[in-house]
């Protein structure tokens, strides 16, 4: 009996410092943007990290079809004050106020048809594919200049939505009021990346003309940054994937119950003992 006890002991000690070494997670793999930092020492002693990475140049996004515009359009039909103060407040001739939220959106703009092509009041069918949104928005003057006085129109994106999930604290849908976004930008409103997040293989999955495109991007390292997926568009689906410690971790919870059946166990021992 006191050799099986003796034995229990040491199994107990093995599996816990087992499960104790093979659950830990370096600082290295919970930090990004820490691959390449070089730190230089200036007079006073302080640390400071200098590192300079050129961005890529923002690239504006060219319209697709079943892309939904937001689109207003103002004219000239009073007096120069009402004009100056509907345009500057964003009002428009032929469309009611509505509420900013997905579904008014989806409701109230136009969608790109399987063409390139959109109908309006007056013009008709317009050729937007392929195109950005302020060069939508100049065909669009020159369209109605026949029809309206000092007429200037307005033109918005309406479906700048992004999908992340996987390891991330909010995964989910999520839009943006901006033409100009990052993929840093789209990771913090998911609520940044969990401690077992891969931050060395994140994986964005992009919708071209030509079909789907697949890429798998370092965190750790800025240079990232230089490259044309640092800028997010619409559709853009991220994904983060688990590293092998959360397999761990996991496989540390059932050591735990484990760990507590043998101590249990050992208690039963030690009082028949």
């Amino acid at each position: 009996m006191e050799k099986l006890f003796s034995c229990t002991k040491l199994i107990l000690i093995i599996v816990v410092s087992g499960v104790f070494f093979a659950s830990c997670i370096k600082h290295s793999e919970l930090v990004s943007l820490n691959g390449d930092d070089r730190e230089i020492k200036n007079p006073k002693g302080a640390f400071n990290s200098v590192v300079y990475d050129e961005l890529h140049d923002y690239e504006a996004y060219k319209i697709q079809s079943f892309d939904q515009l937001m689109i207003k359009v103002n004219a000239f039909d009073g007096s120069t004050e009402e004009y100056l103060n509907r345009e500057f407040s964003g009002g428009n001739t032929f469309s009611r106020e509505i509420n900013y939220d997905p579904p008014s959106l989806y409701f109230n703009s136009y969608t790109v048809d399987e063409q390139g092509e959109i109908i309006l009041p007056l013009i008709g069918n317009v050729k937007v594919s392929s195109m950005t949104i302020s060069g939508v928005k100049k065909q669009l003057d020159e369209a109605y200049k026949p029809h309206l006085k000092l007429v200037s129109t307005s033109v918005k994106l309406a479906n700048m939505r992004f999908t992340v999930f996987g390891e991330v604290n909010t995964p989910g849908v999520h839009y943006l009021y901006n033409e100009k976004n990052t993929l840093l930008d789209a990771i913090s409103m998911a609520g940044d990346i969990t401690d077992f997040g891969n931050r060395k293989k994140v994986k964005l999955i992009r919708l071209t003309q030509n079909g789907s495109e697949t890429v798998y991007l370092d965190l750790t390292k800025s240079a990232f940054i230089s490259s044309q997926y640092y800028y997010i568009q619409p559709y853009d689906v991220i994904y983060i994937e688990p590293t092998k410690f959360k397999s761990r971790d996991r496989s540390s919870r059932v050591a735990g119950v484990v760990i507590s059946a043998i101590s249990a166990g050992v208690v039963i021992l030690s009082l028949f003992r």
